[in-house]
């Protein structure tokens, strides 16, 4: 049996958590950052509507005052980290092409549905943040095309076209 009264070696604190990087889009601006998300998907921390500590790129994690705090209703797009989910917490989803149009954008993806779910009315109430997979964004008049893994769009800002 050891001494109980050894003195303790002093640890060194755990290292901060990870940043991820995000692109957050709002009715007025594009912003590139980064945010922790404590291995959850950005989907689940949207749909609490917490606010979201953002770091804008080149920022310093380590000042206070460089995080900023954006509120989920008034994000309209996001191009979230990755994120691989368990498998074992996956449910069964219906692939469904979609095409939105969120103020001076257009997003077309697969949004993956519960079976029977109503595309749109339901929807909104019961998932306001629906992620997109396999996902082109671009502006409403077809420029600047950009092709992402994932994308979430706020329904609450969204129209969905039908095609």
């Amino acid at each position: 049996m050891g001494w109980p009264f050894r003195k303790q070696e002093e640890s060194s604190p755990p290292p901060p958590p990870p940043l991820e990087p995000i692109r957050i889009y709002t009715d007025s601006a594009e912003l590139d950052g980064s945010v922790i998300t404590g291995g959850e998907r950005m989907t689940d921390i949207l749909a609490r509507g917490d606010e979201l500590s953002f770091l804008p790129r080149g920022a310093d994690r380590d000042r206070p005052e460089a995080w900023v705090a954006l509120f989920p209703n008034d994000m309209r797009i996001m191009v979230p980290p990755p994120h691989v989910s368990d498998p074992e917490q996956r449910q069964p989803r219906e692939r469904q092409e979609v095409t939105l149009t969120i103020g001076e954008f257009r997003v077309t993806g697969i949004a993956h549905l519960r079976p029977g779910v109503e595309r749109d009315v339901y929807l909104r109430t019961t998932q306001p943040f629906l992620p997109l997979t396999d996902a082109t964004l671009m502006r409403s008049d077809g420029a600047g095309a950009q092709q992402y893994e994932v994308v979430i769009v706020n329904l609450r800002w969204a129209e969905f076209v039908e095609t």
